[in-house]
């Protein structure tokens, strides 16, 4: 097998994976405000139940320790997480109304929920 292919026009392998395009910055929906806390805007209905659709703003105060129950931003690596802070089977979680992810050690929890504003009626959705 060559590690280099000699020509474009040559099929994958279907062992190989297809390639990826690039991932919008995770940042964008997301704004350090002056005061230090934090400014997410929901993209999707991950946290309907709690009366906060997509759209939400939701402003978060910087924390380390999450304590359970509590609404946390987590960043794993490139992605950023929302839901409820709890444990699921002894490891740290976010739960959401699509269901439970667990968080690894490598993630980071961003802060907490302190302040939700509703989304604006007739706003485009984006």
């Amino acid at each position: 097998m060559r590690s280099v292919s000699r020509c474009d026009d040559q099929a994958c392998l279907p062992f190989d994976p297809p390639p990826r395009a690039a991932a919008p910055h995770p940042s964008a929906a997301t704004k350090v405000r002056d005061d230090g806390l934090v400014r997410h805007l929901m993209a999707d209905d991950a946290l309907a139940s709690l009366g906060w659709p997509a759209g939400t703003e939701l402003v978060l105060s910087p924390c380390r320790t999450p304590r359970r129950g509590q609404v946390v931003l987590a960043s794993d690596g490139s992605t950023l997480r929302i839901g409820v802070f709890d444990l699921h089977l002894g490891r740290a979680a976010l739960r959401t109304d699509h269901g439970t992810v667990w968080i690894g050690r490598a993630s980071q929890v961003v802060g907490a929920v302190t302040e939700a504003a509703a989304p604006l009626a007739g706003m485009p959705e984006s």
